[in-house]
């Protein structure tokens, strides 16, 4: 009975460990533009910084944006920086159809 509180103690703590190691990390994104930057740029969008050269651009903050979807996380960063071709946030990528819906979403 003690081996088992003992491993439930130690895997409790490793997933302390991990969550606030992927916290320190904080957010990173990526998104294509339909129409490139004729000159690089960066623009803040719910604090976070985006740097866009041609059609690429990450944006990268030591925080977490809020509690956005994934929709409105997208529908954000296309209204300021126009439309998108692609569209990834902490590692998933968003489907076409989603990035069409993003795009055609309110502003």
């Amino acid at each position: 009975m003690q081996t088992k509180v003992l491993s439930a103690a130690v895997l409790a703590l490793a997933l302390l460990a991990a969550n606030g190691a992927s916290a320190a990390e904080g957010f990173r994104a990526q998104a294509k533009l339909l129409t490139p930057v004729a000159a690089p740029t960066t623009t803040v969008v719910s604090n976070v910084e985006w740097k866009c050269d041609g059609d690429a651009c990450q944006g990268v903050s030591k925080y977490a944006p809020g509690l956005d979807s994934f929709m409105k996380q997208c529908r954000k960063v296309r209204a300021a920086l126009g439309p998108l071709a692609a569209y990834s946030s902490r590692g998933v990528k968003m489907s076409d159809a989603d990035v069409a819906n993003c795009n055609a979403g309110p502003r």
